[in-house]
């Protein structure tokens, strides 16, 4: 059987210790919280979405306010954070797919050159 690649976009690996933390709209419990913060490990990150590892059920689709930080237990942390907005699109039980609709590609590209020279 041939598998079908659903992605016009690649992606690609990051780093293990490559964390985000997202924020959605609580569309699980009604009144008692506007929204819910998910903490996971992103296993995969292109320029158009990404993945997150995490345990946590969450809303599919939801709009998604997205911090991606490249090395979170470096104290030069800031220096490798981006913010992005999207939407989840998939949820499997390993965790949750995201596309992106607003990311500073340029920012994008300073953090994974900066983690990259770091590393070296």
């Amino acid at each position: 059987m041939q598998e079908t690649n659903y992605r016009k976009v690649t992606r690609s690996q990051v780093w293990p210790e490559t964390e985000a933390t997202l924020k959605v709209a609580d569309t699980f419990t009604r009144g008692s919280r506007a929204f819910i913060t998910i903490k996971g490990s992103v296993s995969d990150l292109g320029s158009s979405g990404m993945f997150l590892m995490t345990s946590e059920l969450v809303p599919v689709p939801a709009k998604a306010e997205i911090t991606i930080d490249f090395d979170p237990a470096s104290k030069q942390s800031a220096n490798l954070k981006l913010t992005a907005t999207g939407e989840t699109v998939r949820l499997t039980h390993e965790g949750v797919g995201i596309r992106f609709i607003n990311i500073d590609l340029v920012r994008l590209q300073q953090c994974i050159i900066s983690k990259m020279n770091q590393t070296r």
